[in-house]
């Protein structure tokens, strides 16, 4: 049996490669874990700690690569410490003094783990007609004659006799 050589086409005159994606700098990094850290509320306040210009962090947190980091360390910090306090926290609520803070905070565990109260409201058939049919046409053979199966209107037509300008 041969094996096949397969190669990648040569790119054709005058066309680009693809841009590699920018390298995020380590000032725009120290920037980055200022916010996330809340360290920094700003954008001025995140480029002060970096040592940079404002509108370079700004310009920054526009580029994917630098929203992809962000997004990354987010993450790692709401699946890491972040998240078991917020369990724990919300464990300590739950046996909470005010029946109001305890009832929310159950509520709350229950739905995280998929436990739904039933919906409140009315519900409202989408096949049923709501409302009135009133047909104000002037008709040789009579006023409020029902035209037509009626069952499908979602009520009877009102009688009604058209009145003269002046009466």
């Amino acid at each position: 049996m041969q094996k096949s050589n397969h190669s990648v086409p040569a790119p054709t005159k005058g066309a680009t490669p693809p841009a590699k994606p920018r390298q995020i700098t380590k000032k725009v990094r120290t920037a980055i874990d200022a916010l996330i850290k809340g360290t920094a509320k700003t954008h001025e306040e995140a480029a002060a700690i970096a040592g940079c210009a404002r509108e370079s962090v700004s310009r920054a947190l526009k580029r994917p690569e630098v929203l992809e980091e962000i997004r990354l360390q987010v993450e790692r910090q709401l699946k890491g410490k972040t998240l078991a306090r917020a369990a724990g926290k919300l464990d300590k609520l739950i046996d909470a003094d005010s029946e109001n803070v305890a009832f929310r905070a159950t509520e709350l565990a229950l739905g995280l783990n998929g436990f739904q109260p039933p919906q409140r409201g009315t519900t409202v058939q989408t096949n049923v007609n709501v409302g009135w049919t009133i047909d104000l046409r002037t008709n040789a053979d009579g006023p409020g004659k029902v035209v037509g199966d009626h069952s499908t209107c979602g009520g009877v037509i009102i009688d009604a006799e058209p009145v003269e300008e002046g009466e």
